[in-house]
C-alpha cells in the first residue's frame, strides 16, 4: 500500500458501568459458585450498566477522556468510528449520537460491527482514511452492552459477557514515524452458528403475539476450539508479515473472552506471562471494547512501558478474527 502519511495512536481511554456483579451475586439466580466460574473462564466480577447507564453513556465517558489526554479538540476530529455488536438504537447510529455528545461537529460518523473483533477492524478501517490522507484525526471506539441480551436465569453465558467501552485516538504523522506496523484481517461464515444473536423483530403476520426476547446463544466447545486455531495462526501470519518474531514483541493483548484461551494461546506461541495483558478477571468479555479498555487500563497501572511494539488480537462471532501490530513510542 502506498502511505502517504503514517499514523500515531496518541491516547487510550476506558469506562466502566457502576454496577458490579460478583460471582457470589450469581450464585443467587441458579447452581453455580465462585470456583466453578473461575476455573472455567478466569472471571471473578463484571460490571453491567443500570438505568441511567448505556452504551452511549460509556462511549461518551471513553471519549472524553482520550480527547482529554490529547491535544485534539472535538472539532478537529475528522472521523468517527464506533464498533458495537450491540447499539443501543439500530438508528440513529451510536457515532452519530456520539458526535452530538462530545461536539465533533465535523466529524463523519459511522458505526462498525464485527464482535469482539470490532476494535482490530476499527483501528484497520480508520487507518485506511490517514494513509490516503483523507482524515487526520480518527476516534475509534468499542462499545458493548450485553447485559441486555442475556439470559440471566441460564449460566452457559450470562456468566462471561460485562458491559464496557475503550477509545482510542488516532492521527497522522510523518509516513516514517508509523506506529502501525501491519495489520491481517479475516472472516469464515458462521454456518452452523455457533454464536449468535437475533434481532428482536415480529413480523407483520404476528403483531399481536407477545414479543419474545432473543438471547445472545453459544456454543463454548465450538468457539474455544475456534479461537485456540485460528489466533496462533494470524499471529505468526503477522510476524512473517512484518518481518519480526515473539521475541521482538513487548505484549500481547487479546480479545478478553476466557482466561483459558488466553492461556492457550500465549503457551502455544511461547509469550512470557509478563507479556501477556490480562484484565478479565474483573470485566469479564467485554466484546469490542476488551481491547482497548485492558490496554487502557495497564498503561494507567503502568504494566506497559513505553516504547514498545505490541501485538493486538481480536476474535468473535461472524466468525471473525484479526490482528494489529503497534510500535507505540
Amino acid at each position: 500500500m502506498q502511505k502517504n502519511y503514517g499514523i500515531k495512536f496518541v491516547s487510550f481511554a476506558s469506562a466502566l458501568p457502576s454496577l458490579c456483579i460478583k460471582n457470589t451475586d450469581l450464585q443467587k439466580l441458579y447452581d453455580t459458585s465462585d470456583e466453578w466460574i473461575y476455573t472455567r473462564t478466569g472471571i471473578k466480577e463484571r460490571r453491567i450498566v443500570s438505568a441511567n447507564e448505556s452504551g452511549l453513556t460509556l462511549s461518551v465517558s471513553a471519549a472524553n477522556e482520550v480527547i482529554k489526554k490529547s491535544n485534539v479538540k472535538p472539532e478537529d476530529i475528522d472521523l468517527i468510528i464506533v464498533a458495537t455488536a450491540t447499539p443501543d438504537k439500530l438508528y440513529p447510529t451510536m457515532s452519530c449520537m456520539l458526535q452530538g455528545k462530545i461536539g465533533a461537529k465535523n466529524a463523519v460518523c459511522f458505526d462498525l460491527s464485527a464482535a469482539c473483533s470490532g476494535f482490530v477492524y476499527g483501528i484497520v478501517t480508520a487507518s485506511q482514511f490517514i494513509y490516503n490522507g483523507q482524515f487526520k484525526n480518527v476516534l475509534v471506539v468499542g462499545v458493548d452492552v450485553h447485559s441486555r441480551f442475556l439470559d440471566w436465569s441460564e449460566r452457559t453465558v450470562s456468566i462471561l459477557f460485562g458491559d464496557g467501552a475503550g477509545a482510542v485516538l488516532m492521527t497522522s504523522c510523518l509516513a516514517g514515524d508509523d506506529q502501525l506496523l501491519g495489520y491481517s484481517l479475516h472472516s469464515g461464515a458462521d454456518v452452523n452458528l455457533d454464536l449468535e444473536l437475533d434481532n428482536s423483530n415480529v413480523m407483520y403476520s404476528e403483531f399481536k403475539k407477545p414479543k419474545c426476547p432473543n438471547f445472545v446463544k453459544m456454543n463454548g466447545k465450538a468457539i474455544y476450539q475456534f479461537a485456540v486455531r485460528v489466533v496462533p495462526e494470524v499471529i505468526n501470519e503477522l510476524l512473517d508479515k512484518i518481518n519480526h518474531n515473539v521475541n521482538q514483541i513487548d505484549y500481547l493483548v487479546l480479545h478478553q473472552a476466557n482466561q483459558r484461551i488466553i492461556d492457550s494461546v500465549s503457551e502455544k506461541m511461547k509469550f512470557n506471562k509478563s507479556k501477556v495483558i490480562s484484565n478479565i478477571e474483573h470485566v469479564g468479555n467485554t466484546s469490542a471494547a476488551s481491547i482497548p479498555i485492558a490496554i487502557s487500563e495497564a498503561i494507567q497501572e503502568n504494566k506497559i512501558k513505553f516504547p514498545c511494539k505490541m501485538l493486538l488480537v481480536g476474535f468473535g462471532a461472524g466468525l471473525t478474527w484479526g490482528a494489529v501490530a503497534l510500535h507505540l513510542r
